[in-house]
């Protein structure tokens, strides 16, 4: 993985910004250098009449284009000017994202560009102990999750080189009482008052609970929620995110390709092509409640692929075929985090979150977030519970081969590459 540190200034001109001279936000300043780069396509709108479709974020007021970027893999600081060059205006980080790296790169490149008037920028900080790879049922005073908010929440504006965030999130709220949390719910509502945060929100990778306690609670501007098509039979969750579109909650929708198009075991499924990504990104989207999508892009290919759809939300015969496909479920292989298969474990282990570290060290190639997510579970519901077990006795109630990211995430440890 590429260091943003490593990226001198003449690097960074030779690979990103050689042909942003046909921008107009960038024709006239210290961002024109003359020669192409191969590393950066041209953008598609140049010349052209294609304009991305925009959608109103709830009660915020905030008008975005239906697909933005999540930051969190990205490690290339030109995907950030090459990325408002196409038309994406919102971009999405955490304090906890490449051990801060990512605020940083994203702070550096908008300041280069000179455009913070002109974006929407979030970040999330988590729960005392979540980010520090504790487990979840280790408890703390409000007093004390107030203090730590403030805390990152501040290392975030100096990373960041700002004064404000767009939007601030409670980060990787999965339980009711993370969604609550009365300490976080004081800094949130503190730093709005103040100005450091325009608008307030919560992330969940339970997203239809996240819905439910923040339409109760009236605190929480925008949620962001997983959804894709391997979701498209949860009927639940599909209503609740209707009727808090309905409340005004905006709404961003993150893991909208289930993953991604990397299979680099070929027991848990094929490799999805390009159609598959932008088939999956386009079902989502055609969700009117949800506002807009971050996709994680890391390439310029893949920033290509995924603002295609911005302007144009209409399947391609191969992009209907694929969706329409009996194995589409199955290939995806991600867990909708519903929690069934615990009851099928005798050790009682926490299976969605090793699904998710999994999907994070072996589709996304972030091992450090994959370590994290690991150390944050309960006591004896880990990993190391599973050594005893000649067979995983766990069966999901989807398609998700369980025992086989297991196996996976026992190799990668075992090797030291996963190390927790």
């Amino acid at each position: 993985m590429n260091n943003f540190y490593s990226w001198n200034r003449r690097d960074f001109l030779a690979r990103v910004m050689g042909s942003l001279a046909a921008s107009p936000l960038l024709s006239s300043s210290h961002f024109f250098f003359g020669q192409s780069a191969k590393a950066a396509p041209a953008a598609p709108n140049a010349g052209g009449d294609a304009k991305p479709i925009y959608r109103t974020l709830g009660k915020t007021g905030i008008t975005l284009p239906i697909v933005s970027m999540g930051v969190m893999n990205a490690d290339v600081p030109g995907l950030i000017p090459r990325s408002y060059q196409f038309g994406i205006r919102h971009f999405d980080t955490a304090a906890g994202y490449q051990q801060g790296r990512n605020e940083e790169m994203v702070g550096r490149m908008i300041k280069e560009m000179g455009v913070r008037d002109k974006v929407i920028i979030s970040t999330k900080v988590a729960r005392l102990g979540r980010d520090r790879g504790q487990a979840q049922e280790q408890t703390y005073s409000a007093a004390e999750m107030k203090a730590h908010f403030n805390e990152v929440f501040d290392g975030s504006l100096k990373r960041l080189q700002m004064d404000y965030v767009d939007i601030l999130y409670n980060h990787s709220a999965d339980s009711e009482a993370d969604v609550n949390a009365e300490g976080t719910l004081e800094a949130m509502r503190a730093l709005k008052e103040e100005g450091k945060a325009r608008f307030l929100g919560v992330s969940s990778h339970q997203p239809e609970m996240a819905l439910k306690e923040a339409m109760k609670l009236g605190v929480y501007d925008v949620v962001l929620v997983p959804i894709n098509f391997t979701m498209a039979n949860n009927e639940g969750l599909l209503r609740t995110i209707d009727e808090a579109a309905k409340q005004g909650i905006g709404l961003v929708a993150m893991k909208t390709q289930a993953g991604g198009a990397t299979r680099p075991d070929p027991k848990l499924g094929r490799p999805l092509g390009p159609a598959s990504m932008t088939a999956l990104l386009k079902w989502v989207l055609h969700h009117d409640s949800i506002t807009t999508a971050i996709p994680g892009y890391t390439t310029y290919e893949q920033l290509e692929q995924n603002f295609s759809v911005a302007s144009n939300l209409a399947y391609s015969q191969e992009e209907q075929e694929f969706l329409s496909g009996k194995s589409v479920v199955a290939n995806a292989q991600f867990c909708v985090q519903c929690g069934k298969c615990r009851a099928d474990c005798p050790a009682g282990v926490d299976i969605p979150q090793l699904m998710r570290s999994h999907m994070y060290a072996v589709q996304y190639s972030n091992l450090p977030l994959a370590a994290e997510t690991m150390a944050a579970i309960a006591c004896g519901k880990g990993l190391t519970a599973c050594s005893d077990c000649e067979s995983c006795r766990a069966v999901c109630r989807n398609s998700v081969n369980i025992a086989r990211k297991i196996e996976r995430l026992k190799a990668l440890s075992g090797d030291g590459v996963l190390r927790t």
